[in-house]
């Protein structure tokens, strides 16, 4: 290790010359390689949620949540549901 730093230090031009290199590359590089501002990714999720006023959350899943689901499930393409049922309605 001790004989990489000496080389370092010894040759203090050359390792100038190859950070400047590198520095100009890679700013060449982030100024050259196409960037969109506001890329279309799409994301295939889709957010329910339902609300029952003064349901508890064992109701909320009983009366909302399990129904939904049942209800979702047979659409094709969907291939996992996460649910949660809170006090006032479940999503």
């Amino acid at each position: 290790m001790n004989a990489i730093i000496d080389a370092a230090i010894n040759r203090s031009r050359t390792v100038i010359l190859v950070l400047a290199l590198l520095l100009i590359a890679g700013t060449f590089s982030y100024v050259t390689i196409p960037k969109e501002s506001n890329p279309d990714i799409s994301i295939p999720t889709i957010y329910v949620s339902m609300t029952l006023a003064g349901v508890s959350p064992e109701d909320a899943e009983r009366l909302l949540v399990r129904p939904m689901e049942a209800e979702v499930q047979p659409i094709e393409g969907v291939t996992e549901i996460s649910s949660n049922a809170y006090r006032g309605g479940g999503n």
